[in-house]
């Protein structure tokens, strides 16, 4: 399907039809970062069994996956501005799912990294088409809380990951084998892999009974569609800093979901399901609570029409994630967890700011690609840069297996202290273009 779409009614003429379509996203982007983040839980019997290093292990989680999530959603941003959003999600879907599986049945790295980059491929799929179809249900001032419970996915994948994959490891025994009928021995962390990516094909049958609504382009607007890259370098005083300062944004709650697990255990003596479970629990009510409060924040501010719109969040307001950073290197257990609550507590908040605020200033011919690029430097920069950095700190300049915790609240502070300065840095063009933007949108909810 190209060009206008025609309206769908199912949406139009229901009250609760917008947000139906929202929870369905919703459950697949759980399903996402369920998939996706279930490697935390595993990194010990990771190394373990196929040999890997430290920094292995962090391409692993970062870069294997995220390269490909960007590289595919560059692709697949100009074909949800162009094509059939709920087939792209469906194909996403089963992708992602089959290539989970395959994680588990990974022999060595190389086979682990093509297995985890199929994921990443297959979930580049979800976020571009997600949220162009909730910008075609929601006016611009009300589009923060649809968002924001969008952005709650990925506290809710996350932790679930944590906890379900806590969870199983302890029920099955630990590390070690388990036997399967008709398969044998296996060790748990495959099968872990295997039982959390075989159920997800069956969301597919959800996404079937959503449409797509009608997208708010008009055809000259499809038309100015093949200038984007022009649309961009015009104004990449606002997108380079913008992207840069989200990306950096996500990669504060990336760095810490992902490294986390890894301190329980070294430094605290936990053992990987206690350490999984644990984290989870502290992810649940921060991340969450953190993303539906930025949700609500960002439609006030959009309300209030001040100056620089949803942007002026970002001034100060992560500073608590500097101070949660301290707490998290200070010693004890409790001031350690303390820390995490307060990081990922404001890693929540700007998480839920940072779409809308990107959409206040994208024409809607482009926002799928423009989501795509936003992925590409939270995925290279905040998940693959972010978690990797750790892992090199820890190995090349403390040296010590031990200090994991240190370097990771290290580098989601430094994050925590870039992105104001980027925010500074664009006031006047972003304001310009935002209020350029807000001119020519629709108020249809």
């Amino acid at each position: 399907m190209t060009g206008v779409e025609a309206p769908d009614a199912s949406v139009g003429q229901q009250p609760n039809g917008a947000w139906y379509v929202v929870f369905v996203l919703f459950a697949a982007a759980i399903l996402s970062y369920l998939d996706r983040g279930i490697v935390n839980i595993v990194i010990p019997d990771l190394k373990r069994s196929l040999g890997l290093s430290e920094v292995e292990v962090s391409i692993i989680q970062g870069f294997s996956f995220s390269l490909f999530f960007a590289g595919g959603g560059l692709i697949i941003g100009g074909l949800v501005d162009r094509f059939n959003r709920k087939l792209i999600i469906v194909l996403g879907i089963a992708g992602w799912c089959t290539m989970t599986i395959l994680c588990g049945l990974a022999q060595n790295f190389e086979q682990l990294f093509a297995a985890r980059a199929g994921v990443g491929i297959g979930e580049a799929c979800l976020s571009p088409a997600a949220y162009s179809i909730i910008s075609d249900l929601f006016s611009p001032q009300r589009r923060g809380r649809p968002m924001g419970v969008m952005v709650t996915a990925t506290s809710v994948g996350g932790a679930t990951a944590l906890l379900l994959g806590g969870a199983i490891i302890k029920g099955l025994g630990g590390s070690g084998y388990v036997d399967i009928p008709l398969i044998g021995a296996i060790e748990v962390w495959r099968f872990t892999f295997i039982i959390l990516g075989a159920p997800g094909l069956l969301l597919v049958l959800l996404v079937l009974t959503i449409r797509e609504p009608a997208r708010l382009a008009r055809p000259s607007d499809l038309v100015h569609g093949s200038s984007y890259t022009r649309f961009m370098l015009n104004h990449w005083r606002v997108f380079l800093p913008l992207n840069l300062m989200i990306g950096l944004t996500f990669g504060i709650s990336h760095v810490v979901t992902s490294w986390a697990p890894t301190a329980f255990i070294r430094t605290f003596g936990h053992n990987p399901g206690d350490a999984g479970m644990i984290s989870g629990l502290i992810m649940i009510p921060t991340s969450i609570g953190g993303a539906l409060f930025g949700g609500f924040l960002g439609d006030w501010i959009a309300r209030r029409e001040r100056p620089y719109g949803r942007l002026r969040s970002w001034f100060f307001g992560t500073s608590p994630a500097i101070v949660g950073a301290l707490l998290a290197v200070l010693g004890p257990e409790w001031l350690y967890i303390s820390g995490l609550l307060i990081i990922l507590m404001t890693g929540g908040v700007f998480a839920s700011l940072s779409y809308p605020a990107l959409y206040d200033v994208i024409p809607k011919q482009f926002r799928g690609r423009a989501i795509a690029v936003l992925l590409v430097f939270g995925n290279v920069v905040g998940l693959g840069g972010g978690v990797t950095l750790v892992a090199v700190i820890t190995q090349h300049v403390f040296r010590d297996d031990l200090m994991a915790r240190q370097s990771m609240a290290l580098v989601a502070a430094l994050m925590a202290g870039i992105t104001p300065l980027l925010a500074l840095s664009m006031l006047r063009p972003y304001e310009a273009l935002r209020l350029q933007n807000d001119g020519a949108s629709p108020t249809n909810r």
